[in-house]
């Protein structure tokens, strides 16, 4: 067997072992050029991946004599400009093997020419990256001499390729699958906050402590980082912190937040959730607070994502529910959605809070109501059976203090040639302490001015 054909079989050999060791793609790379270069005849190998935007092939691990040079040169993956018609943009864009057997004279790879004089470039191949069945790069090798990569070492290429697609595969297959456990884990979290949300508004007595149980929920059983609610001050542009559960609480407290889009506090996530009445989702809160009122609150918390919704009444904003969280959490829609759920399910309960309310009124009016019509009644039966004046007052007051539920009733009459009320009757827990009491009829002293004098002198 040649010799270079023998080592390059080595470097094959080499690869497939760093390819069972690697850890992950980037450390798969590295091993791999490291592998190669160490046993095969070759002035260099590296490994080019494409950037994001799908244009350009950037170095991203080798080894070799050539490094310094590769580590400078352009790549593209258009075959209409210099940069994309050598060996590495084909071997991208063709999913296939590229070689060029006398590099310096091939007209493709002109773009490169001076460096590779420089480097005493012989020949060059390009091995494509695949995953899935799409490019992600290149495995790219230089060697010395002209017309030395020949059918055998093209063959072996090819397997070299193939075994580092299959590795990178696998690699993705894993990462899917510990970011599928992830997610998993996250949403079995924001399911059990949801569930808490749920029984919280199921126990929550007032508003107050619905905010409360829900923040609790959020942080304890949904690992929010931390969860606050904002309601709006009365006739007030103020939004003032209610509830809070996790972490820097005291700077949540300390930051002020305002619904006035012309105020500087009223500029930020809370203020436009509130006027909005949407929901916004934030992955960089330290870019977007960057030179705002609320920049060094959030250096400080810590905080870097976050999630806000709006609390509405009756299609009117009450407030702001903030949830802080991490970047991964902001970017998973499912988490996100879960957390908008649970602002909704608050909203409704706080309408079910005002309907209680409203029938808890109605309850009470009602109540009073009947309570007035038993004095009436009462003291319409007082009338009827009172056999003297005194007895009248005395069954009066007694039907209004019973049949209406009220603390006290007295009766007062104008003492004649007097500026004085006189107490005939009274009834009530206080009696003793109103029959001692000193009525008057006139507003020039004390004991006229009162209640009890102004509603003699008016008649009302």
């Amino acid at each position: 067997m040649p010799t270079t054909l023998a080592r390059t079989f080595a470097a094959l050999s080499a690869i497939n072992e760093a390819i069972l060791y690697a850890k992950s793609p980037d450390e798969l790379y590295q091993k791999v050029c490291d592998a190669g270069f160490s046993s095969g005849d070759f002035l260099a190998v590296a490994v080019f991946l494409v950037e994001p935007d799908g244009r350009r092939l950037r170095f991203a691990a080798g080894r070799g004599d050539d490094i310094a040079r590769l580590r400078s040169i352009e790549i593209t993956t258009d075959a209409r400009t210099p940069e994309g018609s050598g060996v590495g943009g084909e071997a991208f864009r063709s999913r296939k093997l590229c070689i060029s057997n006398d590099f310096l004279n091939d007209p493709h790879s002109l773009a490169w020419r001076e460096g590779a004089v420089k480097a005493h470039v012989g020949a060059a191949a390009a091995l494509p990256l695949l995953c899935d069945g799409r490019s992600i790069g290149v495995l790219y090798v230089t060697r010395f001499e002209v017309g030395s990569i020949n059918e055998g070492m093209i063959s072996l290429f090819e397997r070299i390729s193939a075994n580092i697609s299959h590795a990178l595969e696998n690699f993705e297959r894993e990462g899917a699958r510990r970011d599928g456990e992830r997610a998993m884990r996250r949403l079995n979290r924001m399911f059990g906050a949801l569930s808490a949300t749920n029984e919280a508004i199921l126990k929550a007595k007032t508003e107050l402590d619905l905010y409360q149980r829900v923040c609790d929920a959020a942080v304890h059983g949904g690992k929010s980082l931390a969860t606050f609610v904002l309601l709006r001050e009365p006739n007030s542009h103020w939004l003032t912190p209610v509830a809070a559960t996790g972490q820097n609480l005291d700077l949540i407290r300390q930051a002020r937040y305002s619904i006035d889009p012309d105020n500087p506090h009223g500029r930020g996530i809370s203020g436009q959730v509130f006027r909005t009445q949407k929901a916004m989702v934030e992955d960089d809160l330290v870019g977007r607070t960057k030179g705002t009122t609320w920049e060094q609150v959030n250096v400080n918390a810590g905080a870097v994502a976050c999630v806000a919704a709006p609390l509405i009444k009756r299609g009117i904003s009450v407030g702001v529910m903030f949830f802080f969280v991490s970047k991964s959490w902001a970017k998973d829609e499912g988490i996100v959605a879960l957390l908008l759920r649970m602002t909704e399910n608050v909203c409704f309960a706080l309408q079910n809070f005002d309907r209680d309310e409203e029938k808890a009124q109605i309850t009470r009016e009602e109540e009073r109501l009947a309570r007035m019509y038993a004095a009436l009644s009462a003291t319409n039966e007082a009338i009827i059976r009172a056999t003297s004046r005194a007895e009248l007052f005395d069954l009066v007051c007694e039907a209004s203090v019973q049949g209406a539920k009220f603390g006290s009733a007295t009766i007062a009459l104008a003492e004649p040639a007097t500026e004085l009320l006189r107490v005939v009757a009274s009834a009530g827990p206080n009696a003793d302490e109103v029959r001692s009491l000193k009525f008057a009829t006139t507003d020039e002293v004390p004991e006229g001015r009162g209640l009890t004098g102004t509603c003699f002198r008016t008649g009302r």
